[in-house]
């Protein structure tokens, strides 16, 4: 089971090393155990992305996922909360736009 790491005060300022990009990749497909599962991507950045999924990983667990038109990617979980899953790459990927 995915266990939380409790804030005990919202951000109030914005500590990301980069900014997250919306609307640039709509959905991924991510091995979790063993089964693929076809998930919405919520944003990405070069580092990590957030996806949107009913799994509960456990925080560190590794997974792979897979954009189109791209080939897996390592990916570790960061963080689980309210349906949403933040994912960071086991390396830094580089962002572009194709057909759009």
């Amino acid at each position: 089971m995915g266990k939380l790491i409790p804030r005990s005060q919202p951000r109030l300022v914005e500590q990301r090393s980069e900014p997250r990009h919306d609307a640039l990749i709509d959905r991924a497909v991510i091995l979790f155990r063993g089964q693929d599962h076809l998930v919405p991507v919520v944003n990405i950045s070069s580092r990590g992305t957030m996806i949107e999924s009913d799994i509960v990983p456990r925080i560190g667990e590794a997974v792979l996922i897979q954009f189109e038109n791209c080939c897996r990617i390592h990916a570790f979980v960061r963080w689980v909360r309210d349906g949403h899953v933040g994912l960071g790459f086991g390396h830094e990927i580089v962002l572009e736009r194709v057909g759009r």
